[in-house]
């Protein structure tokens, strides 16, 4: 049994080195929170499962975060050195405590970089995008944690497009090759698109160091550089520009634009976005069910690394074929998402994967048929408008592999299937 939170809690931060595996230069540290001393609240796993069965998280997890800038300011930490902080992604809809708003602004002068756990991405996706514009709306960076715990939580890579993808330390510890082959060549496919950064954790050995740039990995922390400890006081050194992440080199820690990946967020509709950058077809409802039908063969061949959207026009109801094609993907793919008349009364599966969203006929999507797939090797989409209903339908469409037009239709979608308030408050200055 969990014991009891005090009424107070006091949380304090130790930092362990993140270095350049190349030089071995240190480019950085990791904020790890400790509960009070000697206490069973010593360990982040036991204060963390405790504050969840008080209903405390979100201010367990605001005093972790304020402790980490804390520390790293009053160090300080020097000039240009990565803050890998650690954060809750299901505590996304509390206020900025009042005594924190003057250390968020002080903290300006930071590196931050937010990292958030791989097993927590799926949890609720759209409040999560919500969540990470706000974080890069400071100016702070973004890595994932944990990558490859959870091989479905891969299919989230494209749409969070991640400063530094940090790898469990799993894989610099043994994981076993087929499973290691599949999770490496996705982060890999997902870095040399966006320019991540590739962290590996736990690297405690030369072994693990060498297995780590075999893996890819350009960056690393673990016991082999060093223990989580305080951080040395240190004389205060002359003020300088904040630095960042370089991506356009393996070997350079640090560079020049934060949020490298961060993407505008998408207000038109995915047939919208399709149709504003490329050429749009007319064809009859069987060549456009058609080819959606071969990107469902596609999705369920991608495996658990897929997120599949798919809209139904509200004049078509959601019928048996629409439903077991939905079925078919749930069971394999990480997400799938179905909006539709009454989506949410039909005979859908019950699959903790599987989201409904109901369409209401004055919608913005309400004539659109559309089905989308990305997976870490796949980002395809058919984005269709109806021209004409009735027996035999006509639809406008557009069926592309052009990454950036399907993840701005995807993100349009994703983002409807939830709503939350931002994690961090709002940006300083804006």
């Amino acid at each position: 049994m969990t014991p009891a939170l005090p009424d107070v809690v006091e949380v304090r931060s130790l930092y362990q080195p993140v270095v350049d595996l190349t030089t071995r230069a240190m480019v950085g540290v990791e904020a790890l929170a400790r509960g009070p001393a000697g206490s069973p609240f010593e360990r982040p796993e036991e204060l963390f499962a405790a504050a969840r069965a008080a209903g405390r998280l979100r201010e367990i997890d605001w005093l972790c975060r304020v402790s980490a800038l804390r520390g790293a300011l009053s160090a300080p930490l020097p000039p240009g050195q990565l803050l890998f902080v650690n954060i809750e992604p299901g505590v996304t809809d509390g206020f900025v405590p009042p005594d924190a708003v003057d250390l968020l602004q002080r903290a300006e002068q930071l590196s931050v970089v937010v990292e958030i756990t791989e097993r927590d991405l799926l949890v609720d996706p759209a409040a999560l995008l919500r969540a990470v514009d706000r974080i890069r709306g400071r100016g702070w960076m973004i890595a994932v944690d944990d990558v490859g715990a959870d091989t479905a939580s891969l299919a989230l890579l494209p749409f969070l497009e991640p400063d530094v993808i940090k790898l469990d330390m799993s894989f610099t510890q043994a994981r076993a090759a087929d499973d290691t082959a599949s999770v490496v060549s996705a982060v890999a496919a997902e870095s040399g698109r966006t320019g991540a950064r590739v962290l590996a954790e736990g690297i405690e050995t030369e072994q693990h160091l060498r297995l780590a740039l075999d893996l890819g990995a350009g960056l690393g922390q673990g016991y082999l550089f060093g223990e989580p400890a305080p951080l040395p006081r240190r004389a205060p050194e002359p003020t300088r520009s904040v630095a960042t992440l370089d991506t356009t080199a393996d070997t350079a820690p640090v560079g020049t634009a934060v949020g490298i990946t961060a993407r505008r967020r998408p207000r038109a509709t995915p047939f919208a976005v399709g149709a504003a950058s490329g050429r749009v077809q007319r064809a009859d409802g069987e060549l456009v069910v058609s080819l959606s039908r071969r990107l469902e063969r596609q999705a369920l061949a991608n495996g658990p690394s897929t997120v599949v959207l798919t809209t139904i026009p509200y004049a078509f109801p959601l019928d048996t074929e629409a439903i077991d094609a939905a079925r078919g993907v749930g069971t394999s793919g990480a997400l799938v998402a179905v909006f539709g008349r009454d989506a949410h009364r039909a005979a859908l599966p019950t699959l903790p994967n599987l989201r409904t969203m109901d369409v209401a006929p004055d919608d913005p999507i309400a004539a659109e048929y559309t089905l989308i797939v990305v997976s870490p090797h796949l980002t395809a989409g058919m984005l269709a408008r109806v021209v004409h209903d009735g027996p035999d339908p006509g639809f406008d469409y557009r069926l592309t592999y052009d990454r950036s037009v399907v993840l701005d239709a995807a993100t349009y979608l994703l983002d409807r299937t939830s709503a939350a308030a931002p994690m961090f408050g709002p940006p300083v200055n804006g």
